[in-house]
């Protein structure tokens, strides 16, 4: 139960403060004490403070029994004054014997014959006449324990507002840091989440404002992952609409022709014809998987499935697919093809995709004066893909998103490979790396 009263930081330091305000308060109230009960002291033995209170009793006495024409059998009236005056003593002699006394223990003590007590002797009794006696008055006064109370209670209340003082100050700490805290989460609650909660001590408050600001740091990082997937979705809408257009125009060009009778000769016609069914083909794969994308935006290095090809006809395959597109939009080209064997792990789907952006930036930006320039060689076991062109007039007013360009990026660095796009006035090129095996 003890145990269990005294656990957390936070009460500990609640009872610590408590007896340390206690200790210090009692402190200061036997200081207090000590230091006014010796001032007043000497105060009362080198003044006739005490002598001036005890004569003006006497006279007070004297004038109480002449008024009231007291007997000095009146013992009732008597002690009634004696009882008011609180710090006196009334002792009253008749012959050298003791005849009243307002202290009940020597009133009954000198109930019978006794002498006056020795240590009266040589002591100058006060002469009272009652209305039927005259008697000797001595008069036992006590007027400093009155002061002495006094102080008492003076010092009592002072240490009394030390130890509240004291506590107040604690308390004033920990609400003034509720406080700064209520604050600061209000700031939050107004949105503004990359304001930081105030953490000062080693307490239950502390360890509070510690977990709010994880808190706080877990639903930022929330957000931010929820904005960046919201981000990642508009892309993948984006590429997806740009990796769609591209093979989907090529394939109406291609029906074009040969609705129109265009195609010249029937290997041309069966030429387009294939490449037709290779464009639908490839349309299909690109909305069958769309999930796909996101191994673009969200996968590692390795993640795509890479299957091993013989290079120099797959090479040839792809780029002849972009060539009649170029022809189409009559651009003039120039193939070098490469002259050495070699095999490449690709995953072709995602390769086609990026011969689409690749050449689909050269339909959009080629001029139609000079050629297209497309090398392949191998150099340093690595496949070297060099494509460049001339831009024509006006690329400004052509929209671009950039997206294509990021999905090509990725993917090559998928195939750990590298993409190099540069820019001038007039000359746009690619260069592609690819690691190949002999």
């Amino acid at each position: 139960m003890i145990k269990r009263f005294v656990s957390g930081k936070l009460r500990i330091k609640l009872i610590l403060s408590l007896l340390f305000s206690f200790a210090v308060s009692v402190g200061i109230f036997l200081l207090l004490q000590f230091t006014a009960e010796d001032i007043a002291e000497d105060y009362f033995d080198q003044s006739s403070f005490i002598e001036n209170q005890q004569n003006q009793a006497i006279a007070e006495f004297k004038k109480y029994v002449s008024d009231n024409r007291l007997a000095l059998s009146d013992h009732e009236q008597l002690t009634k004054w004696a009882g008011k005056m609180k710090y006196v003593t009334v002792y009253l002699f008749k012959d050298d014997h003791l005849v009243y006394s307002s202290d009940r223990e020597e009133a009954a003590a000198g109930s019978g014959n006794h002498m006056i007590n020795p240590i009266l002797k040589g002591i100058p009794l006060v002469p009272v006449a009652f209305a039927d006696t005259n008697v000797q008055l001595y008069m036992e006064c006590f007027f400093e324990y009155k002061y002495i109370n006094i102080i008492g209670f003076v010092t009592l209340t002072l240490s009394f507002i030390c130890f509240i003082c004291i506590m107040l100050f604690f308390i004033n700490r920990k609400t003034s840091y509720i406080g700064v805290l209520e604050n600061e989460i209000k700031i939050l609650e107004g949105g503004y989440l990359d304001y930081p909660i105030t953490v000062s001590g080693d307490d239950e408050l502390s360890s509070l404002a510690q977990s709010i600001n994880e808190m706080r740091k877990s639903f930022m990082e929330r957000l931010n992952s929820e904005e960046r997937a919201r981000l990642a979705n508009s892309e993948l809408v984006t590429a997806m609409s740009h990796d769609l257009r591209t093979p989907l125009t090529a394939l109406v060009g291609y029906l074009d022709i040969i609705a129109y009778q265009k195609y010249g000769t029937e290997d041309n016609l069966n030429k387009y014809i294939h490449n037709s069914r290779e464009k639908a083909y490839q349309i299909k794969t690109l909305s069958d998987q769309l999930f796909e994308y996101f191994t673009v935006f969200n996968t590692d290095e390795g993640d795509l499935a890479l299957d091993t090809f013989d290079g120099m006809p797959l090479i040839d395959q792809l780029i002849d697919e972009q060539l009649l597109g170029l022809q189409n939009h009559r651009i003039q080209f120039e193939y070098l093809p490469c002259g050495t064997p070699f095999q490449i792990d690709i995953n072709l789907t995602a390769m086609r995709r990026v011969f689409d952006n690749l050449f689909s930036n050269i339909t959009k930006y080629a001029g139609t004066s000079k050629p297209v320039i497309i090398k392949c060689c191998i150099a340093n076991q690595k496949l070297r893909l060099d494509i460049q062109n001339h831009i024509g007039p006006n690329p400004e007013t052509i929209d671009s998103t950039g997206i294509g360009m990021k999905t090509c990026e990725k993917i090559i660095r998928q195939h750990k490979g590298s993409l190099a796009v540069t820019r001038t006035e007039d000359i746009y090129s690619a260069c592609i790396h690819l690691p190949v095996k002999a």
